[in-house]
């Protein structure tokens, strides 16, 4: 069994950053050698409102990282068996790419999300706001201005 880290020390504290804006899960960092319990590392967040800011900014910067690794996967040359692509290896490496893009999306979702907002209104308090894909916007848009013209 590793040796967990009981006391938390700047050096710890900075391992589980530096991990973190790379990419890497939490409970991940957790795992190796020398570092504390995913609950530790929790409470130590609960109890120093300056770590927990550091780490949520860690965490933002690492979603970037984990879109990179998204694109690097997807990039990458697929293994070839007899002259030929190996359709299992690219299936596994598509879910691992749309695994990453979906967790990006409820991450950081002004980022990464498919969800966009539109406001239609002439007046303050007249506008109405829907969220939904771009053809959902399109549809409810030319809803209301069909409702707009039966109604003048």
């Amino acid at each position: 069994m590793a040796h967990r880290a009981t006391k938390r020390t700047p050096a710890v504290e900075q391992r589980i950053i530096d991990g973190l804006r790379g990419g890497t899960g939490l409970r991940t960092l957790c795992r190796e050698e020398g570092m504390p319990g995913w609950r530790t590392v929790y409470d130590w967040l609960a109890a120093d409102p300056d770590f927990a800011a550091a780490v949520a900014l860690a965490r933002e910067v690492g979603t970037d990282a984990i879109a990179e690794q998204a694109l690097d996967l997807i990039d990458g040359d697929p293994p070839r068996v007899e002259g030929r692509i190996d359709p299992g290896h690219v299936q596994w490496r598509r879910a691992q790419v749309d695994t990453r893009l979906k967790l990006l999306a409820c991450w950081n979702p002004k980022k990464y999300g498919t969800k966009q907002t539109v406001e239609v209104g002439n007046k303050d308090g007249e506008a109405f706001k829907t969220e939904s894909n771009p053809a959902e916007v399109a549809a409810n848009v030319a809803a209301q201005l069909r409702a707009g013209k039966r109604d003048a």
